[in-house]
């Protein structure tokens, strides 16, 4: 029983060793970069432009996505094609069973729920690059109160008028005070 854990312990080992290994000899044999050239984030000759967080379409991301789903769903028809035949047939591991018809009718069934999903991502217009924008620009539904800030020559004309108010005052005082 120990033997078990004994093997499960050595390919954890050889395989954290392996990984470590190869990150330090990659760490002594790749070329030292110091240049802004060697820092960039690509080094494929472009230069590049812009921020890396530009931010992408939504539409790149559908797309890919649902390619990846029926690339995936198709991967899976291969093997249903190479167990088909036999079940057709009634030979190899189908022998006997008789699950031609069931193979063969799952099999279109899954072609046809890939084909509806399909269709509905086209008529939703999720595959277009471009869409057509068709509806009316926004207008919000009430114009909110603008705050009216001062501006510069406002603000830098306060603390002048303020002062000159300040010495009117001082002697508007003093002549109040001169007459009593």
């Amino acid at each position: 029983m120990y033997f078990d854990y004994l093997s499960v312990l050595v390919f954890a080992a050889v395989g954290f060793v392996f990984v470590f290994a190869n990150m330090i000899l990659a760490s002594i044999l790749r070329p030292k970069r110091k240049s802004s050239e060697g820092l960039e984030t690509y080094e494929c000759g472009e230069e590049a432009i812009g921020d890396a967080w530009v931010q992408f379409d939504i539409r790149y991301y559908t797309v890919a996505l649902v390619y990846v789903v029926f690339a995936v769903e198709i991967a899976f028809l291969f093997p249903w094609a190479l167990v088909m035949k036999d079940a057709v047939a009634d030979t190899g591991a189908a022998a006997g069973s008789g699950i031609g018809a069931f193979v063969l009718v799952e099999g279109v069934l899954f072609i046809v729920i890939l084909f509806l999903g399909l269709a509905y991502v086209w008529a939703k217009g999720d595959l277009d690059w471009v869409l057509a924008w068709t509806g009316s620009p926004y207008q919000p539904p009430t114009q909110r109160p603008r705050l009216k800030l001062p501006s510069v020559q406002e603000l830098s004309a306060e603390p002048e008028a303020a002062e000159e108010a300040a010495g009117e005052d001082e002697s508007s005082g003093s002549d109040e005070d001169a007459a009593a």
